[in-house]
């Protein structure tokens, strides 16, 4: 009887398993959600808008490619560095795993930095037309979301440094991994629904 009680308490003392991992999956999906939203306004007030005068960008502004795919790549090329940091972080390699980290928060600093200067170079004011408007309210939440990512990032390197094995960490690794790849495809959505197809 003395053994039956002794084991209870200790199975009820283990922590639950992938608690984290579920809870960010539900979070992406509720994200993942709110641009499905916004796409869906952005393509059809521009379908309304080509229909009927046929202009949906305003005449003065200059909506380059060349910064979108730039920061389309620098996304695509992170999702083999954070998919290292997952790697390293399983295998209880904390030095590839950190540096990992460090390359994947890098570019999304960079794709920051890129959207940010494309903003200065695009003439857009964003209550001109509704096309800017939406054009400021997609990008503008997906560097929120780039910013999410990187703290989610930041904060699993935190607490993989603070103990001995972070292969421990693999849960937390894996979900701010599934975070950061949900926010590389909806960049890729922006890239092509905003600015390949203006």
């Amino acid at each position: 009887m003395a053994d039956m009680v002794v084991g209870t308490s200790m199975a009820a003392s283990l922590p639950r398993q992938r608690t984290l991992l579920v809870g960010t999956v539900l979070a992406t999906a509720g994200t993942l959600m709110y641009f499905v939203g916004l796409f869906g306004v952005y393509l059809r007030e521009r379908a309304e808008a080509l229909g009927s005068s046929g202009d949906w960008i305003p005449s003065g502004a200059d909506i380059q490619l060349a910064q979108p795919t730039l920061a389309a790549w620098t996304m695509m090329m992170s999702v083999v560095t954070m998919q290292w940091v997952v790697y390293s972080v399983a295998r209880n390699d904390r030095t590839h795993a950190i540096i990992a980290a460090g390359v994947t928060a890098m570019f999304g600093v960079s794709v920051i930095i890129t959207t940010s200067f494309q903003y200065t170079q695009m003439g857009l004011v964003a209550d001109e037309s509704l096309a800017a408007t939406l054009i400021y309210t997609i990008s503008a939440s997906h560097l929120a979301m780039i910013t999410v990512g990187l703290v989610f990032l930041g904060i699993m390197v935190f607490r993989a440094l603070a103990g001995n094995h972070i292969s421990r960490q693999t849960d937390g690794f894996v979900a701010a991994s599934v975070f950061w790849y949900a926010v590389v495809v909806v960049y890729v959505v922006i890239w092509t629904a905003i600015f390949v197809l203006k």
